[in-house]
């Protein structure tokens, strides 16, 4: 007769034993359901890692006789007998420090991201560290930071998947993926306790004085110890301390919702305020690289009127989870992740010139910093109050790490500059730099010393010139200049002084890059004829006269 119907068929319940305070394993097991012409040693050639072990599966089952078995017979065989094949795990994320111990050695080694996780296999994190490992059939586990764990067992067979993971101290958070058609066992020993699910999503935590915590986040889990036995639905927790049967389930509480979310611009200090939860003694708050929160930046516990400060966060987008804390010591949920952005770069320029507190005269001022790395423009300001509310020089967007304003007044003046990101985000103002602006005097004239026919020019020197630019004309308009000269101080020696008349001077003074401000107001001086002019024109018509006189002679 055709075998018409499946001779074993997977339950879809778990099966595990309590453990005692010191952890001793339990016999996990499956059931086959026996078709017609099944033999019990057939059964065992097909499945068993060692055939010749029928007797002990006999023996389990209390058979009377071995050598029959019924059709729909249920036969149970430990999991421990059943052929099967590892299932390795892979280090899908690792964050800090995380340390491998393989099977059969007694030495530590660092571990490395996409590295392999083997049967037997002990795994450590330290401080402000993470590791998640994950298995091919979507199965994954991740493991907080100071966490001591071995994976005593990962295989899969014809009739069953079994994982089985010792947690010695720290936090493991779980994702099971659901059975289909296998009895799918996902096992988490602890020295208190045991926590076993099939398609879950669970946390199960171990303290300093070896209280284990289960915390059920989807679908369900078992918590077992000192032959105790506590299902865990969705959104239920339990407890188990050292050599006592678990906690009756508890009902975890709801997350906190963030009050003020906000982006953070700047390299300041920022504070999140958070709802309160009632009969919450703490609230957990992590800010994360990803909205899972596995890749943590920062992990606090608040009392429920505190705030969540942090500071000093490279630029970049952040995700924060709150879960409520009750009194005793069970995890809710966490809140949805809340997106916060940081921008703290670019960095601001520093200012190159002018130099704070210069004195300038009134022309176009040139103002100069470093380049800053990742910037794609500069935006420079120029006002005359300390708080830039006053009237405004502003620049367009720069490419150059230079910039000339136009001419300004007399006066103190404030400048400041900031770098612009290729997204646009302006990072903060650099340090204020003030500028006095010094009105160029009118040139003045020294009289000249003693007899000689020198002319001498002196004008008030301006700080920060190295140069000045002296202009003598005949016309106020300086429309016919007849003196044109750019001398290096504040002064001009003229050996042959223009003819008698009035004349008009002005001056402007240099900068080190030759760049010349407006000319002063003009100022205006007058050169008399001297006595000896008299006579001079009297003996040029006496001599003049007596060359006709002899003519006419």
């Amino acid at each position: 007769m055709n075998r018409i119907i499946c001779w074993f068929v997977l339950l879809l319940s778990v099966m595990s034993l309590p453990l005692s305070a010191a952890g001793q394993n339990a016999e996990r097991t499956v059931e086959i359901r026996v078709a017609p012409r099944d033999t019990l040693i057939g059964l065992c050639q097909k499945y068993l890692v060692q055939p010749e072990k029928w007797q002990q599966v006999a023996k389990l089952n209390r058979l009377p006789d071995s050598n029959y078995i019924a059709p729909g017979q249920k036969i149970v065989v430990p999991v421990a007998l059943l052929k099967g094949v590892p299932m390795d795990g892979t280090v899908s994320f690792l964050q800090g420090e995380a340390f491998l111990q393989p099977t059969g050695s007694s030495e530590w080694r660092p571990l490395k991201l996409r590295e392999i996780i083997r049967e037997g296999g002990a795994l450590k994190t330290a401080a402000n560290s993470a590791l998640e490992i994950s298995f091919e059939d979507g199965t994954s586990f991740l493991l907080r930071e100071q966490s001591l764990l071995t994976v005593k067992a990962s295989k899969k067979g014809p009739l069953h998947l079994l994982r089985v993971l010792r947690l010695e101290g720290g936090k493991i958070i779980s994702r099971v993926k659901s059975a289909t058609g296998k009895d799918s066992r996902f096992e988490i020993e602890t020295p208190s306790a045991l926590a076993a699910a099939r398609g879950t999503h669970y946390r199960v935590a171990v303290d300093g004085q070896g209280t284990t915590r289960a915390e059920m986040l989807e679908s369900r889990t078992d918590l077992s110890a000192m032959g105790a036995t506590v299902p865990l639905k969705e959104g239920e927790g339990a407890f188990a301390r050292s050599n006592e049967p678990p906690s009756p389930p508890i009902r975890l509480l709801d997350p906190p919702e963030p009050q003020n979310i906000a982006a953070v611009y700047g390299n300041k200090s920022s504070t999140v305020s958070f709802s309160q939860v009632q009969n919450a003694a703490q609230y957990r708050v992590l800010l994360a690289r990803d909205h899972e929160g596995k890749n943590a930046v920062k992990t606090v516990v608040i009392k429920p009127d505190e705030a969540f400060v942090f500071e000093g966060l490279e630029d970049g987008s952040y995700y924060l989870l709150a879960t409520s804390i009750g009194e005793e010591g069970l995890e809710g949920a966490p809140s949805k992740p809340c997106e916060i952005k940081v921008r703290r770069k670019p960095l601001p320029p520093d200012i190159v010139a002018p130099l704070d507190k210069a004195s300038l005269p009134e022309m176009p001022l040139k103002s100069q910093w470093h380049n800053v790395l990742g910037v794609s423009v500069y935006q420079v300001q120029i006002a005359t109050t300390p708080d830039f509310s006053g009237p405004l020089i502003e620049s367009g967007d720069l490419k150059k790490t230079i910039y000339h304003s136009r001419e300004l007044q007399g006066g103190t003046h404030y400048l400041r500059v900031r770098s612009l990101a290729e997204d646009g985000y302006a990072g903060d103002w650099s340090a204020v730099r003030a500028v006095s602006i010094v009105k160029l005097l009118p040139p003045s004239l020294r009289k000249p010393d003693g007899d000689d026919n020198k002319l001498y020019l002196e004008w008030e020197p301006m700080k920060g010139a190295t140069g000045y630019h002296l202009q003598i004309a005949r016309d106020e308009a300086f429309g016919s200049i007849l003196i044109d000269q750019t001398p290096a101080e504040s002064k001009l020696v003229l050996e042959n002084p223009p003819e008698p008349g009035k004349y008009y001077m002005r001056v402007a003074a240099r900068n080190a890059d030759q760049e010349t401000s407006a000319f002063s107001k003009s100022g205006s001086f007058e050169i008399e004829q001297s006595k000896s002019y008299f006579f001079e024109a009297l003996g040029f018509v006496g001599g003049v006269g007596l060359a006709l006189l002899l003519v006419l002679l």
